[in-house]
């Protein structure tokens, strides 16, 4: 009788752990629907919901739309030096709105473009030809914006061309791709950013061999809008440690070096797939 008991017991548990591991699969890099399933992320609309003070180096809030009733992707000839033929789409914003400077002028910014490149590389990178890397980068999905600056002030009227990232949509992480090799400094000491370059050829980051992906990613998208940036509610979590590279520096030779400047931190958690914006992880792809 007991060892009848012992029997079915170890059925039952045997059955339950094999139930359970078919509702909870193992999180893997490799798996589109790790974290929550690649097909909820959608038309994948990068937005940008505002540009915060310019005490905080007009950083925008930064959205992703899975779905839009008021944008729509559109094919486009890919801008000049970024995107590829058939890959590269865009849509168009009449104006950001932005943060009050002084009186009833703010830092809105107008006539913005978004772009996304699909599936390869904008930069068209020789090394990304390969077979294997070609497959691989499947998973990433790249944006940047165009748009122009204090548009109602002809002294100040600036054209923006800003890469934005990349996100890989098995692990839902948020990668940097590219830096600016360039600034202009502009009143107040703001810089903006000029001539972006991809990581694998910037002068700052080739001569460390890395791919993009293989640094540490700078954030990640959650499903709903949880993460508050100055005051603005955003479902993508970008790490304190971007925040502080993307604004670093007060001097044109600190800014030139140090700003946009990728990591790999050996503190950094080795699991992926924490997501905590005060916890900031490896990539699940370091090689070293």
């Amino acid at each position: 009788m007991k060892l009848t008991v012992v029997c079915f017991l170890s059925c039952v548990l045997l059955f339950t752990s094999a139930g359970f591991a078919q509702e909870t699969p193992m999180l893997s890099a490799d798996n589109p629907d790790s974290i929550y399933p690649a097909a909820k992320l959608g038309e994948m609309f990068i937005h940008m919901s505002k540009i915060t003070s310019p005490f905080k180096g007009n950083a925008p809030a930064i959205e992703i739309l899975f779905q839009s009733d008021k944008f729509y992707w559109e094919p486009c000839t890919p801008p000049e030096d970024w995107g590829q033929k058939d890959k590269t789409f865009k849509y168009f914003e009449e104006f950001i709105p932005g943060t009050t400077i002084i009186f009833n002028i703010t830092n809105r910014i107008d006539d913005v473009t978004y772009y996304k490149t699909d599936s390869v590389h904008p930069y068209n990178l020789p090394i990304y030809n390969d077979p294997a890397e070609a497959e691989f980068l499947k998973r990433f999905v790249f944006f940047k914006f165009t748009a122009t600056a204090a548009k109602s002030m002809s002294l100040f009227r600036r054209a923006l061309n800003n890469d934005l990232g990349a996100i890989d949509t098995h692990t839902k992480l948020i990668y940097a791709y590219s830096m600016p090799t360039d600034y202009e400094k502009m009143i107040g000491n703001n810089y903006i950013p000029q001539k972006w370059m991809p990581y694998e050829l910037a002068p700052n980051t080739k001569d460390s061999g890395l791919k993009f992906y293989e640094y540490d990613p700078i954030g990640f998208v959650s499903e709903e809008a949880d993460f508050e940036f100055f005051k603005v509610k955003t479902n993508m979590h970008f790490y304190d440690w971007w925040y502080d590279a993307i604004t670093v520096g007060r001097t044109m030779k600190t800014v030139k070096a140090k700003r946009f400047m990728p990591v790999i931190n050996p503190k950094a958690e080795e699991d992926w797939s924490i997501r905590d914006a005060k916890r900031p992880v490896r990539s699940p792809y370091r090689k070293q």
